[in-house]
């Protein structure tokens, strides 16, 4: 928190210079010099702190819907590009969760040289007794005790920030939602389970591996901070270039991905909460690929149900529909519902909030931006339990713009929800 402070007087500060400036290429240029400023601080800030830093990082940088660019750029570093670990760390630990003196015994080679290095874990590809290839995920050492105690950091931070210039969103119930998640992404038993749980059910679904591929544990060689898993070959799902060269339409991709959230959103209520790029693939055949388990959530049967109705309602375009089953997931604007304007504020919400489709022009989604709805109606209340939901289509509707392809998800999301009210 102390490191972080000083940014944000830094940007306070440079916001008043730049609105006393009446020239607005003047004003972009103060605005660029501090967010290349700021991008290398923050990304510097993750990098020394590691532990969650390295995730609100990861998140940011995902978010070029409406982050500055110089952000984006080095902060999408964290998503897989994280300094590495020397391997003897990783064999270390890898020796101690699978009880061997040698990591011969389990694999005939391994790649010490990283394939990724991210929040909590780093990854190497490796080759199985019989040949077949492999990942291996080991947890960096002490990362979950740095983690506990940023976590109690955060708190004191989204509480201040509520009291001051985020008070138009309810950051408290972001910090207890994430006080219950992070400690889970620690447990990779937890996360095989998961992981082959949704497996599980996009197969049964005819979405696995049809158009969406999960790897698969390999040899149940899985322990709560080492996890071997299926070598999957693609590349990162924005890269425009390779998806060009194998000739994918990026819209199949969003297609692809949508059917799998209506799936485990709507249906199942058991989803991936972390699809920024370094954990969505493109294959050569046009199939998608989802990794890294480590976040995903289980939503109440009430909310399953809620969020079925609300995306039933965003198809049918009615704004009084849609407010009310926007207000119906509980989640709280700052304006009276008798309020003229308030069905038509809502909807804007709830399409930036919960849906992918293209926002009006006149409509800033920035919420440091003064234009911003955020501004002028804050959440007074947003239920924990959504944030994970929240997250999750953030990411999507940010990868939807790096494809250069609008799409609403609630019209992919139509049978799941159709399907899911039926349950």
């Amino acid at each position: 928190r102390g490191r972080v402070i000083p940014i944000y007087v830094v940007y306070k500060m440079t916001q008043a210079k730049a609105l006393a400036r009446t020239d607005q290429q003047e004003r972009e240029k103060i605005w660029a010099n501090r967010h290349d400023w700021g991008s290398r601080k923050v990304y510097q800030l993750c990098i020394e702190l590691r532990g969650f830093y390295l995730k609100d990082g990861q998140f940011i940088g995902s978010r070029s819907d409406f982050i500055p660019s110089a952000w984006v750029d080095k902060l999408s570093k964290l998503q897989d590009r994280v300094p590495p670990v020397p391997f003897s760390q990783i064999e270390d630990t890898v020796r101690k969760e699978f009880a061997v003196n040698s990591l011969l015994q389990l694999f005939s080679s391994v790649d010490e040289k990283p394939l990724g290095s991210a929040t909590i874990a780093q990854v190497h590809h490796l080759t199985m007794t019989d040949g077949r290839q492999a990942v291996l995920k080991a947890q960096y050492a002490d990362q979950e005790r740095l983690c506990q105690l940023d976590i109690r950091n955060l708190k004191a931070l989204a509480s201040f920030l509520q009291k001051s210039d985020m008070s138009f969103f309810d950051m408290v119930s972001v910090a207890e939602e994430f006080e219950n998640q992070i400690p889970l992404e620690f447990d990779f038993l937890r996360e095989a389970r998961m992981q082959m749980l949704i497996r599980g059910n996009l197969a049964a679904a005819g979405l696995c591996p049809s158009r969406v591929v999960i790897p698969s544990i390999m040899n149940n060689l899985v322990a709560r901070r080492a996890i071997v898993m299926e070598y999957i070959s693609g590349c990162k799902v924005n890269d425009l270039d390779s998806l060009k060269r194998w000739r994918i339409d990026p819209r199949s991709i969003l297609e692809s991905l949508g059917m799998a959230y209506g799936q485990m959103l709507l249906v199942n209520g058991v989803f991936h909460a972390d699809p920024h790029c370094g954990n969505v693939f493109a294959l050569r055949d046009g199939r998608v690929a989802l990794i890294d388990f480590g976040q995903t959530k289980a939503l109440t049967e009430v909310t399953r149900r809620g969020l079925c109705r609300f995306y039933l309602s965003m198809l049918t375009g009615d704004v009084h529909r849609i407010a009310e089953a926007f207000r119906g997931l509980g989640i709280v604007l700052d304006i009276d519902p008798s309020d003229a304007q308030a069905d038509d504020l809502t909807a804007i919400y709830a399409n930036a909030l919960l849906d992918t489709a293209p926002l009006p022009p006149e409509v800033e989604i920035d919420p440091f931006s003064s234009e911003s709805p955020l501004r002028q109606v804050p959440i007074l209340k947003f239920p924990s339990e959504l944030f994970m939901v929240l997250r999750a289509m953030g990411l999507l509707r940010s990868l939807s713009v790096m494809l250069g392809v609008e799409t609403a998800m609630c019209r992919i999301f139509r049978p799941f929800a159709r399907r899911g009210l039926t349950l």
